[in-house]
């Protein structure tokens, strides 16, 4: 079996005038894999903060 590899990740809450923002992957069908909410690994070198900017392509 594989080793396990740790990866650090960001999960983004973006909340404007009281709604979520949340997506979905138009490549999946909904039932796969549902509404999802910005995330994702932080690259090297790059802050948690720099990480959820990018992920919320902010």
């Amino acid at each position: 079996m594989p080793e396990k590899v740790a990866k650090e990740k960001v999960v983004i809450y973006v909340v404007r005038d009281g709604r979520l923002l949340v997506f979905r992957h138009l490549d999946y069908g909904f039932e796969e894999i549902g509404i999802q909410v910005p995330a994702g690994s932080i690259r090297s070198g790059e802050t948690p903060e720099a990480a959820a900017l990018r992920e919320a392509g902010l």
